[in-house]
């Protein structure tokens, strides 16, 4: 079931090389100061989890470094050691997925992977209509699109939503959203990357087995997947469709305890085979 909330991380799967762990709503991805509530610094409490590996080390070392009980050696961490062989991040209000590989090696090919596409995740999302923009987007907005966007998803059909981004508002704390056709004609400065967010299903949220508590009448539940993300991408590109994410309040979207994004699939392609999956729940 989506969106369960949960107080703390918890380990759901070692495999393939890999840790899996379950990063709860509210929680940091990585470490920004002492004390943070961040799946680092669960980690540093929980590393008996974790088996005896290069990830097992560095989570201790980490852990003794920010206790100030070892002597600086004046040597800065390695991106491994500095990451905790984190693949990826998630948004402080998005709950999901993440994966920290056991080894150096392990992390470094799977960095090339997703390089290359190879690593897919999928998110559960609660969305509203609402007719208005990302502030800053080109153009503004894509609403009057949605009802061809939705028919598409209802018929079973993908519907994939590309756009360059820029980080725009103070300290560059919002993305907005710039069509391929204006790129040139901007005269901000914008990630040279297009991304695309490839939406996979609708359904109205009330159909769900379990229904989702404490939501909007009307609200529906999308699946979307990324392979290559920026920061807030589904947040963004979901808001840009006239379709923001309950608990968005920063794009938008209707106020409510929590932001309803959660990535609840990683799944990692060879060539064409799939190679591994890691999932909180099938997402039928």
């Amino acid at each position: 079931m989506p969106f369960i909330n949960r107080n703390e991380p918890y380990i759901v799967d070692i495999s393939h090389g890999l840790v899996a762990i379950f990063k709860p709503c509210g929680w940091h991805s990585t470490l920004h100061r002492p004390g943070d509530i961040s799946v680092p610094s669960w980690l540093f409490e929980h590393s008996d989890l974790l088996p005896s590996s290069e990830l097992k080390d560095a989570t201790c070392a980490a852990a003794l470094r920010i206790q100030r009980t070892v002597v600086d050696d004046g040597q800065k961490p390695d991106r491994f050691q500095k990451e905790l062989g984190m693949l990826y991040r998630l948004d402080r209000d998005t709950s999901g997925i993440l994966l920290c590989a056991l080894k150096r090696s392990t992390m470094e090919d799977l960095q090339k992977a997703q390089d290359d596409m190879a690593l897919k995740k999928r998110y559960m999302l609660v969305c509203t209509e609402m007719d208005h923009g990302v502030p800053g987007a080109v153009p503004k907005s894509r609403h009057t699109e949605r009802e061809r966007f939705l028919y598409g998803l209802s018929a079973g059909q993908e519907m994939e939503v590309a756009s360059y981004f820029r980080s725009y508002g103070p300290r560059g704390m919002r993305v907005a959203c710039i069509a391929p056709e204006f790129v040139q004609k901007s005269k901000k400065k914008i990630a040279r990357t297009l991304y695309a967010t490839r939406y996979l299903s609708v359904r109205e949220a009330a159909e769900v087995a379990s229904p989702l508590p404490y939501l909007l009448p009307h609200a529906m539940l999308l699946q979307a997947e990324i392979q290559k993300g920026f920061r807030h991408q589904i947040r963004a590109h979901s808001t840009w469709m006239g379709l923001p994410i309950v608990g968005d309040t920063l794009y938008g979207g209707a106020d409510s305890e929590r932001l309803f994004l959660e990535a609840f699939s990683v799944v990692l392609y060879d060539g064409t085979r799939l190679a591994a999956e890691w999932k909180l729940y099938s997402g039928d």
